[in-house]
């Protein structure tokens, strides 16, 4: 049903009054949430703006926002916020500023390390297996049968004739005491036959010491004949490394003819450098890779090398190979990594890339969650050995606490700005130094408070170098700042005289 009202009528009043009190009432609930989405944004941008962004070379360099140092060039990074509380030194980082400063966190762990060395070395012939075989006679060469290196020679294998005087006249004396047995025996003589045994029994030791093995001097009773030579075998297995006589030389009793080396079992020797001597032992497991084979074996260290090699300045660490196949040749390149356990289940142990070092002091930022807002505070730490991309700490932190493992520089020099105990100053040092004629280095570098008035020094928050005179930096290029009786007047100056070497304007 449709209802019509008269204009100007009670009920055409009071539709017109509510349609006008809604539209308002929309109107302001609109216009309120504007306002409130403008002031969050005003507040954020109001932040945003405030947000102080520093140069971690050079303190003295500021601005607003984001950029590059006009000195060194470095991206400016977030300075935070000072997160003192109390007697606290500490820096609060937003989750945006830690992001853009590249700063990420690791925690100490306790257990066990994995060490692992990487070194180089080469196969080389196991001395336990050269033998040289000699002449068991003295006489000349008649004829080799080994005739160059490489060559394989098994056991019992002949390799050299000799003529030997000696030799033919031991074997006449071994005929003759044959026949003296036999007549013995012809006239049933127990002690004549006895005799002759003896006789015998010497005379077969003497040409076996002369190199005749018991089939050769058989051999020579059978035939009754005394030979003018006598035939060398080898008593071991190997390759030829060197032969050592030529056919016609006249050798000596003992005198080698043949070096043999056994292949089968070769020796990795790895080259130990002097400062990884701590980390090698007898009995440590050991990946040899081959890499002409493209090969790894497995083996231990089982042998150190009591002298360090003069030259190279390395120590030998062997470690047998079986080479069956004889596929390990002498003097082959290898790759080694050897591994052990390091510590127990007590050792203590961050990221390596979490310490910052002084020469005299090692700090870390530790993240310390016990404040009302949790912010970095400098931890000093004693260390321990450096295990891999991890070093032990002795002292300074316990199990789980977490610290900055990257971007911990910038943090550092975040809490230098605004004059905490960072890495680079001495908590209680503060004795005046002086500056000789031609300059001075400071390493570590020093509070420039300590130096004397009118020198010329590098103005980087802390000094590594001051001169009585002006000029630059040789450590960084920068131009030396000098000195004033006024601290604030000083660095004022210095900004400003860094900024006119960068030639462009900055912000602080």
């Amino acid at each position: 049903m449709t209802m019509f009202t008269r204009p100007g009528s009670p009920v055409a009043c009071a539709i017109v009054l509510g349609m006008l009190t809604l539209s308002a009432l929309g109107c302001s609930d609109e216009t309120s949430a504007k306002d409130a989405a403008g002031a969050d944004a005003s507040a954020s941008a109001e932040e945003a703006e405030t947000e102080e962004y520093v140069c971690p070379m050079h303190p003295q360099v500021r601005q607003d926002g984001p950029g590059t140092c006009p000195i060194c060039f470095m991206d400016l990074v977030p300075g935070g916020s000072s997160g003192d509380e109390g007697d606290v030194p500490s820096v609060r980082l937003s989750e945006g500023a830690r992001k853009l400063a590249g700063v990420a966190n690791a925690r100490v762990e306790a257990g066990p390390l994995d060490d692992r060395l990487e070194v180089f070395g080469r196969i080389e012939v196991s001395e336990k297996a050269e033998v040289d075989l000699s002449a068991w006679v003295g006489g000349r060469i008649e004829r080799l049968y080994v005739h160059a290196r490489g060559e394989t020679v098994k056991r019992g294998q002949r390799i050299a004739r000799i003529y030997s005087p000696e030799l033919l006249s031991a074997q006449q004396t071994l005929i003759q005491a044959q026949r003296n047995l036999e007549q013995a025996r012809s006239v049933d003589s127990p002690s004549r036959t006895s005799a002759a045994q003896a006789s015998m029994r010497a005379v077969r030791d003497e040409l076996r010491l002369l190199g005749m093995d018991s089939r050769q001097i058989d051999a020579v009773l059978a035939e009754g004949v005394a030979r003018e030579t006598v035939d060398v075998f080898a008593q071991a297995s190997g390759t030829v490394r060197e032969r050592l006589v030529s056919v016609g030389d006249y050798v000596t009793t003992g005198q080698p003819i043949v070096s043999l080396a056994a292949l089968d079992t070769v020796w990795a020797q790895l080259e130990i450098f002097e400062q990884d001597i701590a980390r090698v032992e007898v009995g440590q497991p050991v990946a040899v890779s081959v890499p002409a084979l493209d090969r790894t074996l497995e083996g231990r260290v089982d042998f150190l090398a009591p002298e360090i090699e003069p030259e190279r300045r390395v120590m030998l660490a062997r470690v047998p190979l079986p080479n069956d196949e004889g596929q390990l040749r002498p003097g082959m390149f290898v790759e080694a990594s050897l591994e052990r356990r390091v510590g127990d289940d007590q050792l203590l142990s961050l990221p390596f890339s979490a310490v910052l070092w002084t020469g005299s002091r090692s700090m870390v930022y530790r993240l310390d969650s016990s404040l009302e807002r949790p912010a970095y505070v400098p931890v000093q730490v004693e260390l321990g050995d450096r295990v891999g991309e991890r070093v032990v700490i002795k002292e300074g932190l316990k199990a789980g606490d977490e610290v900055a493992a990257q971007g911990a520089f910038r943090i550092d020099a975040s809490l230098q700005i605004r004059g905490g105990p960072s890495m680079m100053s001495e908590h209680n040092d503060h004795e005046p130094v002086e500056v000789d004629a031609q300059g001075t280095r400071f390493d570590p570098p020093i509070d420039p408070a300590r130096l004397p008035e009118g020198s010329w020094y590098c103005d980087m928050g802390t000094t590594h170098y001051a001169h009585p005179e002006s000029g630059e930096c040789p450590v960084c290029g920068m131009f030396l700042v000098e000195k004033g009786a006024d601290s604030d007047e000083e660095a004022g100056d210095a900004s400003q005289h860094s900024h006119d070497h960068s030639g462009g304007d900055h912000a602080h």
